[in-house]
């Protein structure tokens, strides 16, 4: 075997293989049992898949389709429950960003993630106790301000470690943005309620009707807690800067939302509602309206068309299938009416720069278009209401102002959510909102136990290209699709307009994933090696071992594996990061452990980790 151009460690400078002068015989088949021609070895190396690295809170996603396959129903939501702490809820309103970046969508159709994630969710509310535990107590308390997404997931995980955790929730029902801005006939409350429940089982404490400045005081937080976590949202609405809408008549999208899910006053809509705003709030407003009584409802945008609204498509698909008229490219410059809401006022409208991240430009020259109405409701985005908090605590923007890690100055106060992601360029998503109060959980553990926060250096490799697995051994099969209620039985109803997948639809459509970059027990290297190298006890995932005194080298098991986890690196590279299986020249006991030991002394240097 030649070593020329060969990286060789220091350490492993020995005279073998060529290198001064070459070993007998006899040592040269003691450390190249299967001869010295063998130039490739393969190595078992985990990617990430894009779907993980796409979810907001970094779900194990082919980990847990990988067990509905297989049926094994309980673990896919016991691993799911490690990063999300509601998968009943997520799996119906979340806008599945990992779907998105599904490599089976390159090849026909992306896995329906969010409807295996729901299958799951509802398996776990039927369980008689959940699968999670609140950990042994540390003796320390934290409260958590706000019950959205983010306040919900920081309760969650800071319970797991073992923390006495306070939720003080300033509506009278916990729930945030879940109750009150996600639509019953999207996510049914008792749906909610029950996840709630085994927050408060884990041994959460839920105080509603609490509003920090006036109820609590930042110095009773930091009296009676060892830290807080804010998520307390955006619950102010923003203003379209539009004449009039202080007139009656005139809702506002966010508000409108929460009145209907917290069930705090009745909401009456006349015959013709306009809807301003071009996003999922606006979306679901509009749908709403059609819920609560409105014949006709128009959503009016900036956006010159469909392709330019940041609204999800597969929303937007289902509320002009429901009836909705859209109107685009005009912008609301006044309310018209005497006394309540009769008209709006429309002008020609575009965004001046990127989509929705720049100013208006407004065609006033032109004569304006009356639009008659007798509600309007505005749902141009959110902003946060922090005229309690101090202002070195905010941002310019009015947000909250924290470091990389979620920490407010150098106090023990912490921020997650909307509240801090605002303005940032990332989506305002639920998942986002929980993966964010997920690691603002760690971060907090980290520094009341006094551990040095870092920020993660160890580079990631996400398997995007379907060049990197062997496409031949995945047939075509479309995408198994969730059945919907007929549009015309929607309008007048809550009744959830999309349904539920079966256990034989969730285990079809887990099956049609390509488990990328990560091992999936398909015994494919198992059964084509020419040699009897590959073993293993249980067919299980990544519990494959290489004999390497019998390996060729002759690369077959890379060439034939489906995911691409396994690959070939050169015989003398010993700094691959190898992980899990045995490969030749690993200094560590395993099934070459002759191999081990000679290399070990000939080292001169104790045995290892490689």
């Amino acid at each position: 075997m030649s070593t020329k151009g060969t990286h060789i460690p220091d350490w492993l400078k020995v005279p073998f293989a060529g290198i001064t002068p070459a070993p007998s015989q006899e040592k040269g088949q003691d450390l190249f049992p299967t001869g010295n021609w063998r130039s490739i070895r393969p190595v078992y190396r985990d990617k990430l898949p894009p779907c993980n690295n796409a979810c907001g809170t970094n779900e194990k996603i082919q980990g847990y389709l990988d067990l509905v396959k297989r049926g094994k129903y309980v673990d896919a939501y016991a691993l799911i429950k490690e990063d999300m702490p509601f998968p009943s809820v997520t799996g119906r309103v979340c806008y599945h960003p990992c779907e998105q970046a599904c490599n089976r969508g390159q090849y026909d159709e992306a896995i329906s993630i969010r409807a295996v994630e729901r299958f799951l969710g509802d398996l776990g509310q039927a369980l008689a106790r959940d699968v999670v535990k609140a950990g042994p107590s540390n003796g320390k308390k934290v409260a958590v301000v706000g019950s959205g997404p983010a306040g919900h997931s920081a309760a969650y995980q800071l319970a797991r470690m073992g923390y006495k955790v306070t939720i003080l929730e300033k509506s009278p029902k916990a729930g945030g943005l879940n109750r009150g801005g996600i639509p019953d006939w999207v996510l049914p409350q008792a749906v909610l309620d029950r996840e709630i429940e085994r927050l408060v089982e884990m041994g959460v404490e839920i105080k509603t009707n609490v509003e920090v400045g006036k109820d609590v005081t930042l110095a009773d937080l930091k009296k009676n807690y060892d830290a807080t976590v804010f998520a307390v949202g955006l619950i102010d609405p923003n203003s379209a800067r539009a004449e009039g809408e202080d007139k009656p008549g005139v809702l506002f999208g966010l508000p409108f939302l929460r009145d209907i899910g917290m069930g705090t006053s009745k909401v009456k809509l006349g015959a013709r509602v306009a809807v301003i705003g071009g996003g999922n709030t606006a979306i679901d407003c509009a749908r709403e309206a059609l819920r609560q009584g409105a014949v006709e409802v128009t959503l009016i945008t900036v956006e010159g068309n469909r392709k330019e609204m940041p609204a999800g498509p597969e929303d937007l698909h289902d509320m002009v299938e429901e009836g909705v008229e859209l109107m685009h490219g005009r912008a609301m410059t006044a309310v018209l009416g005497n006394g309540k809401v009769e008209a709006l006022q429309l002008h020609a409208a575009r965004f001046t720069g990127a989509i929705n991240a720049s100013p208006i430009a407004i065609d006033r020259e032109a004569p304006g278009e009356r639009f008659p109405v007798d509600n309007v409701i505005i749902a141009v985005g959110q902003k946060p209401s922090l005229g309690w908090m101090p202002a070195e605590y905010k941002t310019e923007r009015g947000t909250i102002k924290i470091d990389q890690f979620g920490r407010i100055a150098n106090t023990n106060f912490f921020a997650a959510g909307d509240v801090v992601q605002l303005g940032t360029g990332q989506p305002l998503m639920v998942v986002n909102s929980v993966g964010d109060g997920k690691r603002v959980a760690f971060h907090l553990d980290k520094v009341l136990r006094n551990v040095p926060i870092e920020p993660r250096t160890v580079p990631i490799d996400v398997i995007v290209d379907l060049d990197r697995m062997n496409m031949t051994y995945f047939p075509h099969f479309p995408r198994v699709q969730q059945k919907m209620l007929a549009p015309a039985s929607r309008r007048g109803t809550q009744q959830e307009v999309i349904l539920s997948y079966s256990e034989e639809q969730a285990t079809e459509e887990a099956s049609r994933c390509f488990s990328c970059g990560t091992c999936n027990a398909c015994d494919n290297c198992y059964l084509v090696c020419p040699e009897p190298c590959i073993v293993r006890s249980v067919r299980s995932n990544g519990l494959y071992k290489i004999l390497v005194d019998y390996c060729k080298g002759c690369r077959v098991c890379i060439e034939e594996c489906p995911t691409g986890c396994l690959e070939g690196v050169p015989e003398l590279d010993f700094d691959t990061g190898v992980v899990r299986m045995d490969t030749a020249f690993a200094i560590t006991q395993g099934l070459h452990g002759r191999q081990a030991e000679e290399l070990a002394n000939l080292a001169d240097r104790p045995a290892k980790n490689v």
